[in-house]
C-alpha cells in the first residue's frame, strides 16, 4: 500500500526523469547533426566509430524512451491516487 509520502517521492523522481530523458534525445540529435557533411550524409572516421556511435546512441534513445514511459506512469499513478 502506498502512503502519501511514498507517492510524493515517486512523483518527484518522475518529474526529474522527464527532463533527463528529453536531454538524452536532444543529445543524440545534436551528435547526428554534427556528423553531417555538406550533402547531408552522416560521416564516420572509421567502422569502429560508427559501431560505437550506433551502440551509444541506440542505448541513449531506448533508455530515454523507457525513462519517459516510466516517469509518465509515475505521474499518472500519483494523479490517480491523489484524486481517489
Amino acid at each position: 500500500m502506498f502512503y502519501m509520502e511514498d507517492a510524493e517521492i515517486v512523483l518527484m523522481f518522475s518529474l526529474l526523469a522527464i527532463p533527463v530523458a528529453i536531454w538524452l534525445q536532444l543529445w543524440v540529435k545534436n551528435r547526428r547533426q554534427n556528423r553531417r557533411n555538406h550533402l547531408g550524409e552522416e560521416e564516420f572516421e572509421n567502422t569502429g566509430r560508427a559501431f560505437f556511435s550506433i551502440i551509444i546512441e541506440g542505448t541513449a534513445i531506448i533508455g530515454g524512451l523507457i525513462m519517459i514511459i516510466v516517469a509518465s506512469g509515475g505521474v499518472i499513478k500519483y494523479v490517480i491516487n491523489f484524486y481517489t
